[in-house]
């Protein structure tokens, strides 16, 4: 009996030893985007009711700032322990230095580079900003989300459009060669399941390229995620949350 009880104690404190020491995207999958998780349903559906019912329908959809309000409250309601601060303003940033440039620490041209990381036909007149591979914003810049466990945190980047990721992708390659911290990284963006021309579809393209430049993002972000919102807009059967790498 009371070997049973020590091994109950043991088991006890490992469990909890394992739970301290999880990585936040890993706590964040497993207690607010679970399956059994109404995220996906309050994604769906909470934003028309509150434009229904308080805006008259007048009110524009608005993903980001839906999926940042229900994270707020399932992280506040599953995870006390946690803080979390949405659209952090940031001061006026300089460039890289030579030392800090991702050519230096990938051992690539820059052509070589933009041309993987950048999404299909945005690596030239068409990318959002080509200053995002110099690293600097004279105006400041914003991240979307800060989420805080006791002296751990995570930097969350939303974009509604994959062709957009890879400007955060480079921001936040951007704040871990200025931050004198480590921290973790969650990209999130929607996805569908649309067939393209070349017989593949968007949700295959989008986890391909992923892979492509995966052991490049291991390099610029040290611990990084990606969470797919797969068919938001799509069939109940179709919907699902999808994590890279």
């Amino acid at each position: 009996m009371g070997c049973h009880i020590v091994n109950l104690k043991y088991s006890a404190l490992r469990k909890k030893t394992e739970t301290e020491i999880m990585k936040i995207a890993e706590e964040l999958k497993e207690k607010v985007f679970a399956k059994e998780s109404d995220f996906f349903d309050k994604l769906t559906n909470e934003w028309r009711g509150i434009n229904a019912n308080y805006l008259d329908s007048q009110g524009q959809n608005d993903y980001e700032r839906a999926f940042l309000n229900i994270l707020t409250e399932e992280i506040y309601k599953k995870l006390p322990s946690y803080k979390v601060i949405p659209f952090v303003k940031l001061n006026a940033i300089e460039e890289f230095s030579p030392e800090e440039r991702a050519e230096t620490t990938l051992g690539r041209h820059l052509e070589d580079i933009r041309g993987a990381i950048c999404w299909s036909g945005w690596s030239d007149q068409k990318c959002r900003s080509k200053k995002c591979f110099d690293g600097e914003y004279p105006s400041g810049t914003e991240v979307d989300g800060l989420i805080i466990r006791d002296k751990a945190f995570c930097l969350l980047e939303y974009e509604n459009l994959r062709s957009g990721i890879c400007d955060n992708f480079m921001k936040i390659y951007r704040l871990q060669r200025l931050l004198n911290r480590p921290f973790e990284s969650l990209f999130v963006t929607k996805v569908t399941t649309t067939r393209q021309e070349e017989g593949t579809t968007t949700f295959e393209s989008f986890n391909k390229y992923i892979d492509r430049i995966k052991p490049m993002l291991n390099k610029l972000l040290e611990d990084w995620n990606v969470l797919e919102i797969v068919n938001l807009s799509g069939s109940e059967r179709k919907k699902r949350f999808h994590w890279r790498p």
